[in-house]
């Protein structure tokens, strides 16, 4: 539901994103030109982005107004006493909901969920950087999922296959409507 809320700013995001894409070999020219010079490196790239009115810090939001509804799951499968031992799926994989699980399946999924999500993204600045948030990104969400509640790392899961679906769908719509 949460997902389907935001669904507008994520539209915008992805439109974003998918105009980054096609601005890469821009942005390659004006890192190469202005190697040296980070400030006006930064103000090249400002009015780039100004130009073909793309944001990416749009992506961000979409996260920030999630996180309310992640602190308010964690504390429920903290404090709800229907949800102690209650299974999930396959009672051996995930007994317990509001335990982290032993054998820290939903943590590797969105790990690799994460990865993936991390490729469909566009390629931006450095490809150090890149590839330090293509790595890293799903690490840590491995390493922050491990021992949270196994009914907070579902509702990231579904939510990341979600997003995923819906970037999809965007992009594919977007790529029809250029054609």
């Amino acid at each position: 539901t949460v997902r389907m809320l935001l669904f507008p700013l994520s539209i915008s995001q992805i439109k974003s994103s998918a105009a980054m894409r096609r601005l890469k070999p821009e942005m390659d020219e004006l890192n190469e030109r202005y190697k040296n010079d980070p400030t006006q490196k930064g103000l090249a790239v400002q009015e780039l982005w100004r130009k073909h009115n793309v944001n990416p810090m749009k992506g961000c939001l979409p996260v920030l107004l999630q996180m309310p509804v992640w602190f308010a799951l964690y504390q429920a499968l903290q404090t709800a006493v229907e949800l102690y031992d209650v299974p999930f799926l396959s009672a051996k994989i995930i007994p317990d909901l509001s335990d982290a699980g032993k054998y820290f399946v939903i943590p590797a999924i969105l790990g690799a969920s994460s990865f993936f999500q991390q490729k469909l993204m566009p390629p931006q600045g450095d490809p150090m950087q890149q590839k330090m948030m293509q790595y890293m990104l799903p690490g840590i969400f491995v390493v922050m999922m491990l021992y949270l509640p196994a009914g907070l790392g579902v509702y990231m899961l579904t939510n990341t296959w979600l997003g995923i679906a819906q970037q999809v769908a965007v992009e594919r719509y977007l790529q029809a409507k250029t054609q």
